[in-house]
């Protein structure tokens, strides 16, 4: 075996030992770059994500488009408005009796049933005949009778034959049995009972078969061309209400409807105990859609406003105790607070000055806020806008030229001129 030489040991180690520490510092130098690296990327990533998130709460997800919250509008139309008295009450009919029988017996016929129109003296029920019929034909003789014993008296009285007393007598039990037979006969009439009024059979409230007495009810029959309303209004209204003022009716069962109607009765007395007149509102419903019973609302008209700008109730938003509503301008919301006048339950004056024809968002608005970037996807109507056909036109014809006219970069919403710092305004109240 060789032996190494005390000399050339020591030499070998220190290059050994340098060596090693050589790899050892440039390993912590490669690890620090590495991890100064990490950090500036991570850092890098945070804050792009930031920045994302930003732009997204405004409408501009990745890589900055602007997304267009969906809406419906209706165009600003006029028409005409009213300040009113509102009272509820159930609707009833002018005329309804209940049909009772004059007299007693069994139930034969039933001619009418519930909801069937009758005429006045038309047969509605018939009770068995037998016995009136015996009691009339009783009465006959009895009159006939006592008619020809009258006669023989009255020959002899011109012959001094009879007193005066006896020939009397004679007549007046003629008279007796004359009223007894026509008695009779009524009673034989009043076993076929009969309608006393025009009208609509409402209950029918015997059976055939039942053994009915004069205090029987047997029918309610109303007159449903004749319908009112009996209003119990406060007395501090007294001098708000006056005969022939106009009044609207409308109820919940035929939420699309509204009928006429007008002040008929206005009662001079005030109840001591309520404090409130009886005020009777008469109702015009040709078609025979209200039914009596119906609860409905009757709005006694004070005064009215016509042709002036309506917003529908529907696309106003409530914030601390204000109302607000957005116009659109172009493709962008615009949040107005509402300076309102007359209102009922639909809609409402609208005093701001907005042109008419300014589209109005009435669906989609809870989600929007001061220039919020909007796409219209349906454009509605209601009833009560007079002139809305002839705005609408007119706003589909500039959609159209606005359309055909713009250039293609102002109508890309990432293309618009300033967007980008318009629109985080939206966030503003």
């Amino acid at each position: 075996m060789k032996l190494w030489k005390g000399h050339h040991l020591p030499w070998f180690a220190l290059l050994l030992v340098a060596a090693l520490l050589a790899t050892g510092c440039g390993n912590r130098g490669a690890a620090k770059e590495n991890t100064d690296q990490s950090s500036k990327k991570e850092k890098k990533q945070v804050k792009g994500a930031a920045a994302q998130g930003r732009r997204g709460m405004f409408g501009r997800p990745g890589g900055g488009e602007l997304k267009a919250v969906p809406v419906e509008i209706t165009l600003l139309a006029s028409g005409d408005i009213a300040s009113y008295l509102l009272y509820s009450a159930p609707l009833e009919t002018e005329q309804t009796v209940t049909v009772y029988s004059r007299i007693q017996g069994l139930v034969e016929k039933i001619f009418v049933e519930e909801g069937q129109h009758v005429k006045r003296n038309q047969p509605l029920l018939q009770l068995e005949q037998q016995e009136y019929q015996l009691a009339e034909e009783r009465a006959r003789l009895e009159f006939e009778r006592q008619t020809a014993n009258f006669k023989r008296l009255q020959a002899l009285q011109t012959k001094n034959l009879v007193s005066e007393e006896e020939y009397e007598n004679a007549r007046l039990q003629m008279k007796q049995a004359e009223i007894a037979w026509k008695e009779a006969k009524l009673n034989l009439d009043y076993t076929l009972i009969r309608s006393p009024i025009d009208g609509v059979v409402g209950e029918r409230l015997v059976n055939l078969g039942d053994r009915i007495q004069p205090a029987n009810s047997l029918f309610i029959i109303s007159n449903l061309n004749e319908k009112v309303v009996k209003l119990h209004v406060p007395q501090d209204d007294l001098r708000k209400c006056h005969k022939g003022q106009k009044a609207i009716i409308s109820t919940e069962v035929l939420p699309d409807r509204q009928f006429e109607g007008w002040v008929k009765r206005i009662s001079p007395i005030i109840d001591a105990q309520s404090g409130t007149f009886k005020v009777t509102v008469g109702v015009r419903d040709p078609r025979n859609e209200l039914r009596p019973g119906m609860y409905v609302q009757a709005q006694l008209i004070e005064d009215t406003h016509e042709n002036v700008p309506l917003v529908p109730k529907m696309a106003l938003i409530y914030e601390n105790e204000r109302r607000y509503l957005f116009v659109l301008h172009g493709d962008t919301a615009r949040k107005v607070e509402l300076k309102g006048g007359y209102e009922d339950a639909e809609k409402v004056e609208l005093l701001n000055p907005i042109k008419l024809g300014t589209p109005i968002v009435v669906l989609g608005q809870n989600g929007l806020r001061d220039g919020t970037l909007v796409q219209v996807t349906a454009t509605r109507k209601f009833a009560w806008q007079e002139d809305i056909d002839t705005l609408m036109v007119a706003y589909r014809a500039g959609r159209a030229k606005q359309g055909a006219g713009e250039p293609a970069a102002s109508r890309d919403p990432k293309k618009r001129p300033g967007n980008r710092k318009r629109f985080p305004s939206a966030g503003r109240h």
